[in-house]
């Protein structure tokens, strides 16, 4: 009986719009991926409208940035945290095989169908050692860590940047 109650399926297929699914990347992960990227960002396609990432081009919403078009050459996606994340998984491996330079943070989920699919595409996966701290702040002030470990997949990208936050497996 306590397994059926511990799994919430609610949690797992929150829509991206969900309250619960921002998670701003913190500056010292942002920072490598930046310049793994190149030293610019030039599309964030699922940021908040205040552009914290510091995109050239960035969309938000209400727009559904996995829908529109990806035309960039450095991409950096950190997407809703649900099942959501499947569709922007996808779109990172086609904006990839497009040409582009995708940076990708997800969650570390190492059981999942979708870490597999982008673990099998990416030249290659930085685990971030310890938890990501989101910037969420928590009612002390702190600022709330991740309930899990987070994988930055990149294509194309110099994945040297991202060795100081945890282990790179290179293709």
């Amino acid at each position: 009986m306590a397994a059926s109650t511990r799994f919430s399926n609610t949690l797992r297929y929150r829509p991206d719009a969900h309250p619960n699914q921002v998670h701003l990347t913190p500056a010292y992960a942002l920072e490598p991926i930046r310049a793994a990227l190149g030293g610019t960002i030039e599309l964030d396609p699922c940021t908040e409208p205040d552009n914290p990432t510091g995109a050239e081009r960035f969309i938000c919403l209400p727009d559904d940035g996995a829908a529109l078009p990806w035309d960039a050459e450095a991409i950096f996606v950190n997407p809703p945290y649900a099942k959501a994340r499947e569709r922007w998984v996808h779109r990172c491996i086609g904006a990839a095989t497009a040409g582009a330079h995708v940076a990708l943070l997800i969650p570390a989920h190492t059981d999942t169908r979708i870490f597999h699919t982008a673990l099998a595409s990416a030249d290659a996966v930085t685990l971030v050692q310890g938890r990501l701290k989101f910037g969420i702040p928590r009612q002390d002030g702190r600022q709330m860590a991740a309930s899990h470990g987070s994988a930055i997949f990149t294509w194309d990208c110099d994945a040297r940047q991202l060795e100081h936050l945890g282990t790179t497996l290179r293709r």
